[in-house]
């Protein structure tokens, strides 16, 4: 015998009203709900603000190992974060604005300081000497790493527009998405971090 349950919303009802199988349908499918909104513990939303390298390494090095666990794993770039995915320059149509800043920015993990002592540069070439030293990969290895482990990387659409990056300008295999995209994954998340 099918059970027909109630499709009002289950706050006008109240369940004792109901009969034992209405109630009992109506609470199956609203623990169904929330099982499918709860955030799982198998998966992490990584927000990269940044594009100091020290910072990016350690996001990318929590999203790679993330991913080697079995977790599902988003990285959200926005603002200065954007220049971990850019790998080259388009000035074409681009506002004078927008020009300078793509000049001040760095394209990709390999051309970005430090966040502490850079030193005009200095900081941030001692620390991939002491990375490549102890075998610890650089920062273009892995992104590369992250996008073979099928972490999800997502661009902030909003921030593109600002800042003038298009997609072309980006590196391969990127999704480009605004704050509703990464609210959706961060909320599911277990995990989530702002770097």
């Amino acid at each position: 015998m099918a059970i027909k349950t109630d499709t009002r919303n289950i706050s006008e009802v109240k369940l004792q009203d109901l009969p034992l199988e209405e109630r009992i349908a109506n609470l199956e499918q609203e623990v169904l709900h929330l099982r499918e909104q709860a955030p799982r513990a198998d998966k992490a939303t990584l927000l990269i603000f940044s594009s100091d390298l020290d910072k990016v390494l350690a996001g990318l090095v929590i999203a790679t190992t993330a991913a080697s666990m079995g977790m599902e794993v988003t990285c959200y770039f926005t603002f200065w974060g954007l220049n971990v995915l850019k790998e080259k320059r388009v000035y074409e149509g681009k506002a004078v604005m927008e020009r300078m800043i793509d000049l001040m920015t760095p394209t990709g993990p390999e051309h970005m300081g430090v966040s502490r002592m850079n030193m005009g540069g200095a900081g941030a070439a001692m620390l991939k000497h002491m990375l490549k030293d102890k075998n610890v990969m650089s920062g273009d290895e892995l992104l590369a790493l992250a996008k073979e482990s099928g972490v999800r990387l997502m661009a902030c659409s909003m921030s593109m527009d600002v800042m003038g990056i298009r997609k072309e300008e980006l590196t391969g295999g990127i999704e480009v998405g605004g704050a509703a995209a990464y609210l959706g994954e961060a909320c599911r998340s277990g995990v989530t971090l702002f770097i």
